[in-house]
């Protein structure tokens, strides 16, 4: 595997993929720049998707305030041992790492002509990560890691680069989806008892949906308007076991939320088994996918509600421990922007 020397700060690399983004957008105008009536409109649709976005947020937040004594999370926040929440960071931090391996292995299985070195990939990906977590929309990285990389493609450019990423982001929540349907089909937990055969049907739903995408460039021209040509887009998959591999790695990635999920909930309660905690922690972390909310803020807490309490956690150490994962995943995110300090400095 081969890199292109790259010293540049991940400032300088978003503002790469700002770029590109506005020279692609250029040549499908069949100019050198956007034109004002296209930066105008894609102003306001950024606005507006904002505005949704903290408004579902807040409405999520409202809820949490209306229905949990804040008092009560406080003090279990507070009763929350250190090495428990270490734990959950020092597993956030492992799960950016097998990701990044996961993207690597994703760029051999398109068929990538020149990978990246797995350190480029990791602090791209931790990076990545910060602009995801702390910027409106938790897509802001995933730009820049598939711009950045568009030199893996060669001549094909960012186009490419950009849907391995996208494949990626998918495949992870495909994991997730596989994981938690099978752990409610054959062990499911208190109060779910009932949804077995539902979940058995998500676990062929998630497997299929994981084949699709494996020959979506197939069957991209049988596929209706933007999804058909999305599909198309993609590479070719050069390597159908390397692709097999990636999405294993996502079921270990998704393990690793279960894992930080049990640290932080065995740490306020000892009612949860660790199959209960991976269940309700990947399915919270779902809600990051989630459209109209800033990073799944809100909806996350309400995720942990919803889904802990039939099995007996309780609706205060539900939202105290949705907000110590989150507050876990700001210190792992927090460090991809120190990195892009140092860097730059």
């Amino acid at each position: 595997m081969s890199s292109k020397p790259n010293d540049a700060s991940a400032a300088s690399d978003a503002s790469d993929a700002s770029a590109a983004s506005d020279a692609s957008a250029a040549s499908t105008n069949g100019s050198n720049d956007p034109h004002p009536s296209d930066v105008a409109r894609a102003s306001r649709r950024r606005a507006i998707r904002f505005a949704i976005q903290l408004l579902g947020t807040s409405a999520g937040f409202l809820w949490i305030a209306l229905t949990v004594d804040l008092r009560a999370v406080g003090s279990a926040v507070r009763t929350l041992p250190i090495t428990s929440f270490l734990a959950a960071v020092a597993l956030s931090f492992v799960g950016l790492f097998v990701g990044a391996a996961r993207w690597q292995v994703l760029l051999r299985a398109y068929g990538a002509p020149s990978i990246p070195r797995f350190s480029r990939l990791a602090q791209l990906y931790f990076v990545g990560f910060f602009y995801n977590t702390y910027l409106p929309g938790g897509v802001g990285g995933d730009v820049v890691r598939g711009v950045v990389t568009r030199e893996s493609f060669g001549d094909a450019g960012a186009t490419r680069a950009l849907t391995v990423v996208l494949v990626e982001r998918v495949l992870g929540l495909g994991g997730l989806l596989a994981l938690v349907a099978a752990l409610l089909t054959f062990a499911p937990p208190r109060g779910f008892e009932g949804v077995a055969g539902f979940a058995a049907l998500g676990v062929v739903g998630a497997l299929a949906g994981v084949a699709s995408i494996a020959f979506a460039r197939r069957l991209g021209p049988k596929l209706p308007g933007p999804i058909g040509r999305l599909a198309s887009s993609l590479p070719e998959l050069a390597n159908v076991p390397a692709f097999a591999l990636a999405f294993a790695m996502s079921l270990v990635t998704q393990s690793i939320v279960g894992l930080g999920g049990y640290a932080i909930l065995r740490g306020l309660t000892d009612v949860l088994s660790m199959g209960d905690a991976f269940v309700i922690a990947p399915l919270a972390s779902a809600t990051a996918f989630l459209p109209f909310t800033v990073g799944g803020a809100g909806a996350r807490e309400a995720a942990y509600v919803f889904v802990g309490e039939p099995m007996g956690l309780s609706a205060t150490d539900a939202t105290a421990a949705s907000l110590l994962v989150w507050a876990a995943q700001l210190v792992v995110a927090a460090m991809g922007g120190l990195l892009q300090l140092v860097r730059r400095t």
